[in-house]
């Protein structure tokens, strides 16, 4: 099956999921007529004020018992004020004073990768933030944005109330943009106890985590939160916050020096009553030992977790072992638990079951696989230069690959042929299973090796790959008039169908290995465009130019040595450049989504309309998905990145989504949306969103 093929089926779900919440709100309103839009000049727009770096200085945070939250100055340099664009406002305290020396954070969008942000949690690295900064003593601040585009989030961190959050901020290139006033909200009071579990003694000086249990952004926590808010228990075992989070579910997380952690979850967050949670902890026991490879040498940095496999015991932890091998883990509830070891070059090892009190446990580890890799070119020539990706091989799949996300791709150098007398590439780290390695260089097309299998404690496996020159993919680029297009930019992708255009495709294209090289050239002056070197995959081409509509042939297989396919004639389409502004409550307002799609009907969907499965992979007449979105700047102007062709098209504009309210940029859009047709010949559509303050 292509990699179109696999997108077909997610991406028709999603979309009828779509379809179906945009079926929702359109039988609450009837839906809005036609908004005939005649051609207009383009606007005059005045130059934006940018407002005047100021010096910012270091944080001050001060601390207030009980609450023992820590904090995170900034540093000078962190906040990045003097890039070409970035963030700044004014936070108030709940009773409109500034709020001074309150620390602020721009974070990478836990919503731009959570894959990658959840592989990066689960192996322990943590991201810094991207800029950081601290209030001034009217409450404003200003942090930049280094690349411009960058989704962000906004991060307020009050040791004193509820972090402020908001979610997925794009600022353009040279846009500031100004987020207002910040009100931070008076806290919710979570109070407790921690005591003994058998005595039902008070435990003093245990440190107590608060953490929010369903929020997104806990995959990428500011600096000194990532277990969440910490405070201390008084001589009483008492605990206390004023800065609790005013709705959702919490955690809390008691830990004490010679007692194991104890932890209730999933608490909802009540403001008509009090908050009030006792956690008890018991005498912790320890299990410990020593991790060796198969001769008896000690190992260190290995790292080791345990879960607890009773319901008495929901408890897990990780520890590392010492460059002498030897680790402990202190303080674990009595009973039994799984451990299980991991390293870099050692197969993972899991021992089913393992009892607190032992202390001598020896965790043999065997070394990871190992492949010896002869790469000759196209012509019969050793190849010792190149870069390397292992992927996973289906054997019921012979077409089909994974990504292998524990295993990091790197580059191959002469040096690494010294084991093997210079006749091989010795690439160790190998997990146990059935892979395939992808070799890329300069002179061949992306190639895959035969495929291998790496088994625990085997001997060392050969493969040997012969580089391939690949297939060619050529066309013309040509305007509506019939006239070539010279210089357009015509890159080679994977296939998304018709989807190629959608977010839909976005979001699936990142999970699925890269098969398909990616390459661009330039049309000549006839507009014709040769792209050479291409690995066997399915393939569509996109052409663009400033002067018009990208253009897209879609469905383009290669699979044999040297084969040329013609993508045939792809025609753009002069389009329409597609401006306005966004408002709320009649103010201009920044940071509004304003997005612009084809609407997925029978009319220009037909295949859909009759069910079938593979409407989204359709070439010939098919019209490709168009879709296109941005967001308003600092002063509420918006221009659409790319041009629109002509066409009829479903127009939205919706606010911020903020970590409490996920429901009003859904109203928005209901509200907003409207049909817009961009007729032939057009070259410019105005539009205004007029968003209701809510």
């Amino acid at each position: 099956m292509s990699n179109a093929s696999k997108l077909a089926v997610p991406l028709i779900l999603l979309a009828a999921a779509a379809g179906g919440a945009a079926w929702y709100f359109s039988q609450q309103n009837p839906d809005p007529q036609p908004t005939p839009v005649q051609p207009v000049e383009p606007a005059k727009v005045d130059p934006k004020p940018q407002p005047n770096p100021e010096p910012q200085p270091n944080a001050v945070v001060s601390t207030q018992e009980p609450t023992r939250t820590e904090r995170n100055p900034a540093v000078d340099g962190q906040a990045h004020a003097d890039a070409a664009q970035g963030v700044f406002g004014r936070v108030l305290m709940p009773n409109g004073a500034p709020a001074a020396g309150i620390p602020v954070f721009l974070m990478e969008s836990a919503m731009a990768n959570p894959i990658e942000l959840f592989l990066a949690q689960k192996s322990g690295k943590v991201k810094p933030p991207l800029a950081s900064t601290a209030t001034q003593a009217d409450g404003t601040f200003r942090v930049g944005v280094v690349k411009a585009g960058t989704a962000v989030d906004l991060r307020i961190a009050s040791p004193d109330h509820p972090e402020f959050h908001q979610p997925n901020i794009k600022v353009r290139d040279g846009d500031w943009y100004d987020v207002k006033d910040i009100s931070l909200e008076t806290g919710t009071l979570v109070t407790g106890r921690v005591i003994d579990l058998h005595s039902k003694a008070p435990v003093p000086n245990a440190t107590v985590y608060l953490a929010s249990s369903h929020q997104s952004h806990t995959m990428l926590a500011v600096p000194g939160r990532e277990r969440g808010l910490a405070t201390a228990t008084d001589t009483n075992g008492a605990f206390r916050y004023t800065n609790g989070p005013r709705s959702g579910l919490i955690n809390l997380v008691a830990e004490a020096q010679g007692y194991a952690s104890g932890q209730i979850l999933n608490q909802q967050i009540r403001t008509d009553a009090a908050n009030d949670y006792t956690l008890e902890v018991e005498a912790g026991q320890p299990i410990g030992g020593v991790c060796v490879d198969p001769t008896g040498a000690p190992v260190g940095g290995v790292r080791l977790d345990v879960v607890g496999l009773s319901s008495k015991t929901p408890m897990s932890a990780t520890t590392t072992s010492e460059p002498d091998g030897n680790f402990q883990f202190g303080n674990l509830r009595p009973g039994p638990y799984q451990l299980t070891a991991n390293s870099s070059q050692f197969a993972e090892l899991r021992m089913p079951v393992v009892l607190t009190g032992e202390t001598e446990v020896k965790v043999v580890l065997t070394k990871r696989g190992t492949a010896h890799l002869q790469v000759l070119a196209a012509n019969g020539q050793e190849i010792k230069s190149y870069s390397l990706s292992l992927k996973r091989y289906f054997a019921n799949n012979p077409l089909g690959i994974a990504n292998v996300p524990e295993w990091n791709d790197r580059r191959i150098n002469p040096s690494d042929y010294r084991a093997t007398d210079g006749k091989f590439a010795s690439i160790g780290g190998l997990p146990t299973g059935d892979f395939r390695f992808m070799i890329t260089d300069s002179q061949h097309a992306k190639t895959l090796s035969p495929p291998f299998t790496i088994a625990e404690g085997g001997v060392v496996v050969e493969v040997r790959a012969t580089m391939t020159l690949g297939g060619t993919i050529t066309g013309t680029v040509i305007d509506d008039t019939g006239k070539p297009v010279a210089d357009a930019n015509v890159s080679s992708d994977m296939n998304g169908g018709i989807a190629a255009d959608t977010g839909l495709f976005e979001i699936f294209g990142k999970m699925m290995p890269e098969k398909h090289s990616k390459v661009s050239v330039k049309t000549d002056a006839q507009g014709r465009f040769r792209i050479p070197k291409l690995s066997f995959a399915d393939y569509m081409v996109r052409a663009a130019h400033p002067d018009y509509c990208e253009g897209t042939a879609i469905n383009l297989k290669l699979e044999g040595e040297g084969q040329v396919i013609d993508a045939g004639v792809i025609q753009l389409s002069k389009g329409a450049i597609v401006e306005g502004f966004t408002t709320i409550g009649g103010q201009p307002m920044g940071q509004v989504k304003v997005t612009f799609s084809v609407p997925m009907n029978a009319e220009t969907l037909p295949a859909a309309g009759r069910g079938d499965p593979n409407a989204m992979l359709q070439a010939g007449p098919a019209k490709i998905l168009f879709n296109a979105s941005v967001h308003s700047d600092g002063d509420g102007r918006f221009r659409l990145l790319k041009r629109v062709p002509p066409g009829t098209y479903r127009a939205t504009a919706q606010r911020p989504a903020t970590a409490g309210d996920m429901f009003t940029p859904m109203l928005d859009a209901k509200e907003t949306a409207r049909e817009i047709v961009v007729a032939p010949g057009q070259e410019y559509v105005q539009v205004t969103f007029e968003l209701p303050r809510r």
